[in-house]
């Protein structure tokens, strides 16, 4: 919607932030940890003439202030803030947004009883990685004074998704050993076979919760379909 203030927490290399500001000229802040993505985002909003549009910020989630957006996401950052610390997520995505604004949050899930990635994948690969059950997230959300009002699973889709992105390392198999090393290489290859295998399995999950930040009088004001106010993030 144009005009709409878009706070996109953990933006990584700005795809979303550039998607929203383009295609649907949103005034969108583009929030990141990493100077690396934040200059690779600045380099191409500057490419892409959209400078009136996005704001790119280096700042930790919880040092940000000011609210009143309509819109805040966070695609597959909370896992990665850990378990203490996801209240505060949950309060700051309820924080940022006006009454009526709306949260998308994009986040892998375990399944109930199960160890997630496993040990390899949070040894290796990501050590902060914190997964939980989706009913788990959706009761912290709803602690910070959020209301949840769709979810949606995408776990297929990545089986998919993940499928793809082994069959591009293939694809460059022997420049990606030359640029990471032998040992690098082979422990992705295996990451990506056995993540592909745990969303097959059910041991991990995807997901996208959509909810609100109630007024007042409990009315939100606001279309309830998050392809309203959020595009569509493209899985193979």
């Amino acid at each position: 919607m144009p005009g709409a203030r878009l706070l996109d927490i953990g933006c990584g290399w700005g795809a979303l932030a550039l998607y929203a500001a383009d295609r649907h000229k949103a005034q969108v802040t583009a929030v990141t940890l990493v100077p690396e993505e934040r200059d690779f985002l600045r380099e191409r909003v500057d490419e892409l003439g959209l400078g009136q549009f996005v704001e790119v910020v280096l700042s930790d989630y919880r040092d940000l202030a000011g609210g009143q957006y309509e819109a805040v996401a966070c695609v597959e950052m909370g896992e990665h803030v850990g378990h203490d610390q996801y209240p505060r997520l949950a309060r700051t995505l309820h924080g940022m947004l006006r009454p009526g604004g709306r949260a998308l949050v994009q986040q892998m899930s375990r399944a109930a009883g199960t160890p997630g990635g496993g040990a390899f994948i949070e040894t290796y690969v990501a050590p902060d990685l914190h997964m939980r059950p989706l009913g788990d997230t959706i009761g912290l959300l709803e602690a910070a004074g959020l209301e949840v009002r769709t979810s949606e699973s995408l776990r297929e889709h990545y089986v998919r998704t993940v499928g793809a992105w082994r069959e591009a390392l293939e694809a460059q198999w022997d420049a990606f050993r030359l640029l990471a090393g032998d040992h690098t290489a082979r422990m992705w290859r295996l990451y990506l076979a056995g993540g592909a295998l745990a969303f097959e399995e059910r041991r991990m999950g995807i997901d996208q919760i959509l909810a609100v930040r109630p007024t007042a009088r409990g009315v939100s004001g606001m279309p309830d379909t998050p392809a309203a106010w959020y595009p569509a993030l493209e899985v193979a």
